[in-house]
Order: structure tokens, then C-alpha cells, then sequence
């Protein structure tokens, strides 16, 4: 490489690199939407903090305390150094690491646009519409988007040193490209597909099939498979989710977010924070695949093995995410960030070299507007990850059919004490759906504190009678009987709720309060000695059982509700 050549890569990859990161810088002000970050980072802001836990990392689900289908430690471990690096009340540095990954993405998706014969400016243009396109929002401005971040970083590395590894013959680009396979892993479960990538290559470009490099190598990338595997089993089970969310069936529902991923890379229109399907999007969609199709058949210039190799790499990508199906959502644009480098390399190799010639200025014009209207997009479409409510009102605008967004925006404005707002939502969540027990529960709350207790009533029962077993449903109601004075009943939900969630120490202290009522001061006690068992720091416990000790006219009491009056 000359030293005309070397100026030129090393200025395309400061370009490539620098554009995306200025762009959003803008999140570094952002807090947290409120969709999953704050389940992961703010309820485990203590666990996160110590360090000491790194280890626990790698036997916990994505969700650290809670159980779910998804294991990503490197994403956890990484919140851990965020904390340490800024403070726990910040998410400032959250939103760094996302940004930074970004641009470290950015140059190695250049560096491998190169190796296939992408000539540096249409490589340049093709990196950085990538980066900046806004189907990939999510994946740089949500924090839980973290994984899929690390993910596409390390399977490009891997994928580009393993390359290096066929066409140099040195056994450091293996190693290099075995740790970087082993990191993808443990940054999300798609990972697993990426040594069937890696075969697909070597047969496709290489002649070295079956021998005893490429066998070492498929041995190297299977001992990270089992490592992974067991440690996965450890922290979150088999592969399949807690809540059968995952299988053959959820594959079949989620076909349809192919021709939608198509669609939105290719027309970005309407992306929104919580997407889902469209009969446009999914026409707009078929007619692209028709499109590829007819390319496939009729490029002459590129192989068919070529055409074949980036084109799996798009849809064997696209699967992992289609076997799990969440309830409430229809799909996520984060999840396509690294199978549509599939697709934008399968349009470039495709594009005949001649033609970058022949067309130069026209296309670096074209190319050039293209870019800055979508960072004019994804700079404006950024901010509606800037807070929780502006989310969710973004998500509401561009997803009016969504239960999820209205009864997610419910809580919240429930949370920030606008009841209006809060049962405007909830009705239009059960409009949408109206056999969902958690909405009923979440608008029989706003009632309550709209002072409708027949209406929080009427709810709760709903509630119930859609759920047998909802534990908040019984509590909340519990505490709706305890308000008016109905003390029987709220001990018959009470027991429920201790019969289905023994170890709730605030089921013990609301029953005690209902005994209290009823004179049966003694039964009270004894409630709320167990909650205090449970929590020894439960102050409301420690209060409600002196004032029973003193109508017992047990002045000596319990000492410590002093600390807290």
C-alpha cells in the first residue's frame, strides 16, 4: 500500500468514524426511557455498583435478578464499568459507550467494505449511511440495545481476522479472531450462528475446505460454544424462555418482520421507538425481495457464490432473533443492525466497478445527499429517546395500535399523578386488547387515587377474574378494602396473596393493619414481626406494631421505631 493509498484509508476511517459519534452526542443528556432500562439498570443499581459482582455477571440473565430468555453478561459487565467510570445517579456514560461502539463499528465495517474490493469513497459512503440511518436508533440511543451493539462489533472482528487468518496464513489473526467469536457470545445468543458463517465463506472464497487449519479452528470456535452453553444453562436454563415465548411457532409469527426490516433499510420512513407490522411496510418489503431476486438472477459480474454468501448472511442472522416472540411487541429494529450488513454489502459488491468510474461525480453527489438526510432524520428522530414520556409519546404516535405503548405511557403518567391522562390510556389499551389482566389492575390504581374506590373495584375484580393468580391484583385490592374499612375482606386477599408470594413483607404488614383495625392486636403483632423477619429495615412495620404493643399496654415495646420518628 502506497503512502497516497494509506492517507486516504486513514482519513475515510476518521470520516467514517467521527460523523456517526458527532451525531449522537446529543444522548449523552438523555436519561432512560423507561422500556426495560430502567428493569435492568435502575432496579439493580446496587448489584451494578460492585464491582465484586463481575463474576456474578456471566450466571445471571440480561435482567440480572430477574429470570428471562436472554443472556448478554458482557452487556452487564459493561454497565458495572460505566458505573464505576461516572456514578450511579448518571447515565451519562451509558450513553458514551453506546456512541463509542458505534464508531468502532463504523471502522470495521469499512475495513471489511474494503477487503471485498469496495473502493474507498464508495466504501466511505456506504459506512457512514449505515451508521447513521435511522432504522439503527435504537441501537446507539436505547441502552438495552447495548448487546446487539457488542455483538455486531465482535462478529465483525472475528469475521475480518478470520479473513486475515485465510489470506496471511498467521495463527494470531485465529486467536484474534477465536477471542473476538467468543466475546460476540457472551454479547448475545445470535453469535452462535457466526462459525456457520465463517464455513460459508471458506467454501464460498477459499480453497482450503476441510483441511487441518479450518478443522482447528471450527474446534477452537466449538470450545467457546460449550463454555458458553454451560454457563448459560447456569444462569438462565435451556433455550427456551421462562415464558415458552420461544419456538417454532414464534418463528412462523415473526416471519413477517423480513419483508418489514427489507422496507425500513431501504425506505426509512415511520421508524418508530416500539414498531410494528405494517401492510405497507410488508408490500413495500416482498417487492424488494422480487427486487433481489431479479438481481440475483440477472448480475452477471458477481458469482453466484458471492451472491449466495451475502445474502445467508443476512437471513441466517435474521433467525435467532424470529424464535422468540414477545406477547406484547411485534418485533425491534435493534435486532436487525448486524444482519443488514448482509444487504448493504450484497448492493455494493453488486454495483459493477465500471460504473464507480463512469458515474463518479453524479454518484458521489447522490451518495453524498443521501447521507445528509439521514443524518438530518436521525439527528431530529434521536430526541425521542431523550426522556421517558417524550418515548413513549413518540412511541404512541407512531404505533396507535400498540397495547404495549398505551398502558406502558399509563403507568407513567399514573407515576407523575396525571389520572386523566393515565385512564385515557388504559382505555385505549383495552380497546386494543381487552382480555389483558395487567391493564385492568394498572387503571383500577389511577382510580383509586381519583377517589372511584366502586370503579378501582370494578377493575381489580376484572383483574382477577382474567388472572386467578395475580398477586398485585389481590394486594392492591387488599389495600382498596383496608380503605373502606371493609377489614374482613382485605384479610381473605391478603391470605391470597401470602398463599401465592409468601416472602412479601408488605402482604404481612397490610394484614397486620387489617387485624389491628378489627381490635386483634395480638394476630397483628405476629404479622408484623413476620414482615419485619423479612425486612429488618421496614419502618411503617415497626410503627404499626408499637401502636399495637401500646393498646396492649406493652409500653416497653419495640425500641427501634424511635430511629424513625
Amino acid at each position: 500500500m502506497n503512502a497516497g493509498t494509506l492517507k486516504s484509508r486513514i482519513l475515510c476511517i476518521l470520516f467514517v468514524t467521527i460523523i456517526p459519534v458527532l451525531l449522537y452526542l446529543q444522548t449523552l443528556n438523555f436519561g432512560l426511557t423507561h422500556f426495560d432500562d430502567d428493569v435492568i439498570i435502575s432496579n439493580n443499581i446496587t448489584f451494578l455498583s460492585n464491582i465484586k459482582n463481575a463474576d456474578k455477571a456471566f450466571t445471571t440473565s440480561a435482567f440480572i435478578t430477574k429470570l428471562s430468555a436472554f443472556y448478554s453478561p458482557l452487556q452487564t459487565l459493561s454497565y458495572m464499568i460505566d458505573i464505576q467510570l461516572s456514578d450511579a445517579k448518571s447515565t451519562w456514560m451509558f450513553h458514551l459507550t453506546n456512541v463509542l461502539l458505534l464508531g468502532l463499528i463504523a471502522i470495521t465495517l469499512f475495513l471489511i467494505l474494503q477487503r471485498f474490493s469496495i473502493p474507498p469513497v464508495p466504501a466511505l459512503f456506504a459506512t457512514i449511511i449505515y451508521s447513521v440511518h435511522p432504522l439503527f436508533i435504537s441501537s446507539v440511543a436505547w441502552i438495552p440495545a447495548r448487546g446487539d451493539l457488542f455483538l455486531t462489533l465482535f462478529s465483525l472482528l472475528s469475521f475480518l481476522n478470520y479473513i486475515n487468518y485465510l489470506q496471511r496464513k498467521k495463527v494470531i489473526y485465529l486467536l484474534l479472531s477465536w477471542m473476538e467469536f467468543t466475546l460476540a457470545l457472551f454479547s448475545k445468543e445470535t453469535a452462535v450462528l457466526l462459525p456457520i458463517i465463517i464455513s460459508i465463506y471458506v467454501f464460498t472464497f477459499s480453497d482450503r475446505r476441510f483441511d487441518k487449519k479450518y478443522i482447528l479452528s471450527m474446534v477452537l470456535f466449538a470450545m467457546s460454544g460449550i463454555f458458553w452453553y454451560w454457563l448459560r444453562l447456569k444462569a438462565i436454563g435451556g433455550i427456551s424462555s421462562p415464558s415458552d415465548n420461544v419456538g417454532f411457532k414464534q418463528f412462523i409469527s415473526n416471519l413477517q418482520t423480513i419483508p418489514e426490516s427489507l422496507a425500513k433499510f431501504f425506505l426509512p420512513f415511520n421508524i418508530a421507538p416500539i414498531p410494528g407490522f405494517t401492510i405497507f411496510n410488508t408490500i413495500i418489503g416482498l417487492s424488494i425481495i422480487i427486487l433481489i431476486v431479479i438481481a440475483f438472477i440477472k448480475i452477471k459480474h458477481l458469482s453466484t457464490q458471492v451472491k449466495i454468501f451475502w445474502l445467508s448472511w443476512y437471513l441466517l442472522l435474521m433467525l435467532p432473533p424470529m424464535i422468540y416472540k414477545n406477547t406484547q411487541i411485534e418485533y425491534l429494529d435493534h435486532r436487525f443492525f448486524l444482519p443488514l450488513i448482509g444487504i448493504l454489502i450484497f448492493v455494493m459488491v453488486s454495483i459493477p466497478e465500471k460504473w464507480f468510474e463512469k458515474v463518479k461525480l453524479k454518484f458521489y453527489v447522490v451518495m453524498g445527499i443521501i447521507c445528509l438526510i439521514l443524518c438530518l432524520v436521525t439527528l431530529i428522530k434521536t430526541t425521542s429517546y431523550s426522556d421517558h414520556i417524550t418515548f413513549y409519546n413518540s412511541a404512541v404516535e407512531h404505533n396507535a395500535n400498540s397495547f404495549f405503548t398505551y398502558n406502558s405511557r399509563g403507568v407513567i403518567r399514573l407515576g407523575r399523578n396525571n389520572l386523566v391522562g393515565a385512564i385515557d390510556d388504559f382505555n385505549h389499551a383495552i380497546k386494543i386488547i381487552p382480555d389483558k389482566a395487567e391493564v385492568y389492575n394498572n387503571r383500577g390504581l389511577a382510580k383509586v387515587n381519583k377517589n372511584d374506590i366502586q370503579g378501582a373495584f370494578e377493575d381489580y375484580n376484572k383483574a382477577i377474574e382474567l388472572h386467578k393468580n395475580y398477586v398485585e391484583a389481590y394486594l392492591n385490592r387488599g389495600m382498596a378494602y383496608l380503605q373502606t374499612t371493609n377489614y374482613n375482606k382485605a384479610i381473605d386477599d391478603y391470605n391470597k396473596v401470602i398463599e401465592l408470594c409468601p416472602d412479601l413483607s408488605q402482604v404481612y404488614n397490610n394484614r397486620g393493619s387489617a387485624w389491628g383495625s378489627l381490635g386483634k392486636y395480638q394476630q397483628a403483632i405476629e404479622d408484623f414481626n413476620k414482615a419485619i423477619k423479612i425486612d429488618s429495615n421496614y419502618s411503617e412495620a415497626y410503627y404499626d406494631r408499637g401502636i399495637s404493643k401500646y393498646y396492649l399496654k406493652d409500653y416497653k415495646g419495640d425500641l427501634r421505631i424511635v430511629r424513625w420518628l
